[in-house]
């Protein structure tokens, strides 16, 4: 006697892998597996982010060390005028051969303020002058140089205020006035026609001080009669 034959058991079909270019209308809008994510708590996951590197931000922004002014501004162009030499054993001078140079000297008076609890120490000045044909860079003269260039160029002075020198110290929480003398190989059009004038103050160990001349430069009497030398 056979006995009974079990039930064949079929395996269920495997679903066919969803079609992202075909997705039910009613899938695409009420399932949760294609929603967006809540908007809310994204909103405020911003909002504390952006809080928090504007803490960073201004915490780890250091105030400036030094400030200061450029209270006022004396050029003198110079315009030079030199013959050439003659050769040995003659004598005369060759009126054809004539040099002609020119140069504006400037003596800026500026106020430069520690602002720190504790001395700072200059290390230089220079100055830039930009101008429609370049720019010109110069250190500031030395502080020994002064009465020499003050004695040639007596128009330069200004009364009252020493200049100021390298390694000098400004203490604490104090404002240092002082003169610089630079100078630049232009004309008289040219600084007349000038863009802008800055001088820079350099530190040990502190971050640099830019002034700004320009506006001292263009006062009515801050630009002297050219001085002609032949």
């Amino acid at each position: 006697m056979s006995s009974p034959s079990s039930p064949v058991v079929k395996k269920p079909e495997p679903a066919p892998a969803p079609d992202a270019g075909h997705v039910p209308m009613t899938e695409e809008f009420d399932s949760a597996r294609w929603s967006l994510p809540p908007l809310v708590p994204v909103l405020i996951a911003a909002v504390v982010l952006g809080v928090l590197l504007g803490v960073y931000l201004y915490s780890s922004k250091k105030p400036p060390t030094s400030s200061g002014t450029v209270t006022k501004v004396v050029a003198l162009p110079v315009h030079i005028e030199s013959k050439g030499s003659i050769a040995p054993g003659e004598q005369g001078t060759v009126d054809q051969n004539v040099e002609k140079t020119d140069q504006v000297l400037v003596n800026v008076e500026l106020d430069v303020k520690n602002a720190i609890q504790k001395p700072m120490f200059l290390k230089s000045i220079e100055s830039k002058l930009v101008t429609s044909t370049g720019t010109f860079n110069d250190d500031a003269a030395p502080a020994s140089d002064f009465s020499r260039i003050l004695e040639a160029y007596p128009q330069l002075a200004i009364t009252g205020v020493n200049p100021l020198q390298s390694d000098s110290t400004i203490p604490a929480n104090k404002v240092e006035p002082g003169l610089a003398i630079v100078s630049f190989p232009v004309s008289r059009d040219q600084w007349d026609q000038r863009k802008s004038l800055q001088v820079t103050v350099d530190f040990y160990d502190h971050a640099s001080l830019v002034l700004d001349a320009t506006q001292a430069a263009s006062a009515a009497d801050a630009t002297l009669p050219t001085k002609i030398i032949k």
